[in-house]
């Protein structure tokens, strides 16, 4: 069987554009939908920056210690979480944040990556030159949202715990983690039914641990598997009572509810209003917990600090739609 080439143009600095090109097999672009790979290594920020002004992956891409890595392989279901995501932050707040998308933010002296979606408070200060996240100068988002489909669930945490660099001042990374579909067979019926596992974390820069997520929350159909559970709780470090949700137990061993319909409680994932709004002035801060359809406020004064609840099952159910389950 004939095997098919992608070529990207991975570009040395000091080359023209005529110069050395990277051949990525297709086993290779294969590869990275599984776990990521190293496309360059010895790379500066400033060729780094250059080069992706200037040029399109077919997978999506960052910079890691001087290291070109491909991570993530973008498709629909991927597109479609960030997009619900967006929709329901903006429901609660729309006058107070930006939302975005994509956005390069510098990390450390040659780390850079792009979140899946950023959410920045409109009055937060612009930092130092030096300290700007991008050339623009705009302030760091106060949360950024990781989605990883074709990303394994170790790589999505090593990457999200980046943006807790010395350098930015980012205070929640949210990862959202869908794992494959599962067919599931009744013995009885002997019908077939798809199902996924669904896990959402939340790491918070204020924590003691903020490198260990403060909430883990299983929200798909489907129970997560036995790796899945001991990668959580014995190489992330999560405590097993901040792991909740589908095919987990609480402390007295009584199941959680499946995460099958809106506003059950243990599926509403705080996101802290006073963390959000780091770095607002005080005197800028909103008056309210958020708008409602008509622009009216729906919280009295100084609500905000309540945060939002994220509804995961409507992050659910946009995942199962996109998936056809």
């Amino acid at each position: 069987m004939v095997s098919t080439t992608s070529t990207i143009d991975l570009l040395l600095p000091s080359q023209p554009v005529q110069g050395k090109r990277l051949y990525l097999s297709s086993a290779v672009i294969k590869s990275a939908k599984e776990r990521e790979i190293n496309l360059k290594e010895n790379v500066s920020l400033k060729e780094y920056l250059r080069y992706i002004e200037n040029n399109v992956f077919p997978v999506q891409i960052y910079l890691h210690n001087g290291n070109i890595k491909a991570y993530e392989v973008p498709l629909a279901a991927h597109s479609k979480t960030a997009g619900t995501i967006i929709v329901l932050f903006g429901r609660w707040n729309y006058r107070d944040f930006y939302y975005g998308t994509k956005h390069d933010l510098i990390l450390d002296q040659n780390t850079e990556r792009r979140p899946d979606v950023d959410i920045t408070p409109k009055r937060r200060p612009r930092p130092p030159a030096a300290q700007a996240p991008n050339s623009n100068g705009a302030p760091y988002p106060t949360m950024v949202i990781e989605i990883g489909l074709s990303q394994s669930l170790p790589d999505l945490h090593r990457a999200s715990i980046l943006y807790f660099n010395a350098r930015t001042t980012i205070q929640l990374v949210l990862a959202i983690k869908i794992f494959g579909v599962r067919a599931v067979t009744d013995p009885v019926t002997n019908i077939t039914t798809n199902t996924i596992a669904l896990i959402a974390l939340l790491y918070n820069r204020t924590s003691n641990t903020p490198l260990i997520p403060t909430k883990v929350i299983s929200f798909g159909s489907a129970n997560p598997d036995t790796n899945t559970e001991n990668y959580i709780l014995n190489r992330m470090g999560v405590p097993a009572a901040n792991f909740t949700g589908v095919g987990r137990s609480d402390r007295n061993n009584n199941p959680f509810p499946p995460c099958n319909g809106p506003i059950v409680p243990i599926y509403l994932l705080n996101i802290p209003g006073t963390i959000l709004f780091d770095g607002v002035p005080p005197n800028l801060l909103p008056q309210n917990q958020g708008f409602n359809a008509t622009g009216a406020p729906i919280m009295p004064l100084q609500g905000f600090a309540a945060g939002f609840n994220l509804d995961l099952w409507e992050i659910q159910l946009a995942i199962r739609d996109q998936l056809d389950i």
